[in-house]
């Protein structure tokens, strides 16, 4: 019987179908690249905000009609929406023949054997599932890099965040596992290993004797792997023996550092446990100790409570801070959470104007930044072949991490998917580049 899983939301959910699928394929099950050729359709959803819910919903029933007339004999749907929702999956939507959390993604093989001509329910278990480096992998994407999951849950207990519902307590993979890991991905041609998580620089404080983020990724500087990428870095973890150590480390001078906001009465509403201030200060020594580094972070508007003033609070910092990368996102109510029904109510078209404000003054920033590469030559990380035809391949720079920073369309001899160049930069379109092999 041959499978085929389609992919919703984040990179760790990313992680979550690669291992689903190699578990899959060292059971016997073909993997199909297309839904239409596959006995059995997988769905791995997202459950983050109300957006990501209709998505998933939506990719579900379309799916679904793959059963009428088509080869699809079962429909199983898996992620964050099961381990949040999964009684009313299998109540509303008879179109599903199963369903798995997020907590026992290892009995996947055992669903799909049984999945044809009834329904079951593998989400009860609380959320602890972590895999290691033995764990089979499926790595769906013909690209020179891959997401490596060091950490599960969160513990961090942000108002607007529903996560830890169905995702769980923050739970660290062992040091030598991780290690074990990409060093793996490295002896499987990967080029770049991007580490995800909830909350990244949590990892370790669970687990006595193995140090913090630091020393995982000084650990991790010993590998084969050429580019090591962190993401999600909480500011409130931010010390000086860190900032040390990640300057040791050899990672890409790049760091994903989610701010949220700037107000401190918002900040503290949000339960960020940090002020303003100190993640100026925070940036500032980043800048210091880590030449050439590019920062990216996430701001939340239209939390409840946000006012004129504290939204220009927010327009003012991120005027001063100067990220070189940032992704603006509208506040959604979710239940069970403590920021559903504060007082201050932002209306949604309020929202979407301010998010559509720091858009544009972060637009205005970023491309100051991007125009002084211009002429420069740079080392780039060719992805493969390029989705603009008027280019055969694209590639990254250090600064740019996969999916959601732009990319460098590549002209040139000698240009090889997986491999490093060196090019010129020779065009600059928004946050887009174009360059020409140099020597």
């Amino acid at each position: 019987m041959r499978v085929h899983l389609t992919t919703l939301g984040c990179p760790k959910n990313q992680v979550d179908s690669e291992l689903m699928l190699g578990m899959l394929s060292a059971a016997g099950f073909p993997v199909a690249e297309r839904a239409e050729d596959a006995e059995c359709v997988i769905v791995n959803t997202c459950a983050f905000i109300d957006r990501a819910r209709e998505e998933s919903v939506n990719t579900i029933l379309e799916l679904a009609r793959l059963k009428d007339g088509g080869r699809c004999r079962s429909l199983i749907v898996t992620g964050c929406l099961t381990q949040r929702y999964g009684k009313e999956i299998l109540a509303e939507l008879p179109e599903v023949d199963a369903i798995l959390g997020t907590s026992e993604l290892d009995r996947i093989v055992e669903l799909v054997r049984q999945a044809a001509g009834r329904h079951d329910w593998a989400t009860s278990a609380p959320p602890g599932y972590l895999y290691d480096a033995t764990t089979p992998r499926f790595l769906m994407s013909r690209v020179p890099y891959a997401y490596v999951k060091i950490a599960e849950g969160c513990d961090m207990g942000c108002t607007f965040c529903a996560i830890p519902q169905f995702r769980g307590r923050h739970r660290s993979r062992p040091l030598a596992d991780i290690v074990a890991e990409v060093e793996a991905l490295a002896r499987r041609g990967i080029r770049e290993a991007v580490l995800v998580s909830q909350d990244t620089l949590a990892w370790g404080k669970d687990r006595r004797g193995e140090g913090d983020i630091g020393d995982l990724l000084l650990a991790l500087s010993d590998t084969a792997m050429p580019w090591i990428r962190p993401m999600y870095l909480h500011p409130a973890h931010v010390n000086d023996r860190l900032i040390e150590k990640l300057a040791r480390a050899r990672i890409v001078p790049y760091l994903d550092m989610p701010v949220q906001h700037a107000d401190d009465g918002l900040l503290r509403a949000m339960r960020r446990a940090v002020t303003a201030r100190r993640m100026k200060n925070v940036v500032a020594a980043f800048r210091a100790a880590i030449p050439d580094l590019t920062l990216r972070t996430t701001v939340l508007v239209g939390f409840p409570g946000e006012t004129e003033a504290a939204f220009q609070a927010l327009l003012d910092f991120v005027e001063e801070v100067r990220f070189e990368r940032l992704g603006v996102f509208t506040y959604s109510p979710e239940e069970k959470t403590p920021a559903l029904g504060m007082p201050g109510e932002v209306p949604r078209e309020v929202a979407e104007e301010r998010a559509a404000i720091v858009q544009d003054c972060q637009d205005r920033i970023a491309f100051e930044r991007v125009k002084s590469l211009y002429g420069t030559v740079q080392q780039v990380l060719v992805d493969g072949p390029s989705e603009d035809p008027a280019f055969r391949w694209e590639g990254r720079l250090a600064g740019q991490a996969p999916e959601i920073d732009g990319v460098v369309y590549l002209r040139g001899r000698g240009i090889r998917p997986g491999r490093f160049a060196r090019v010129r930069v020779t065009e600059v379109e928004g946050y887009e580049l174009v360059g020409e092999a140099s020597p």
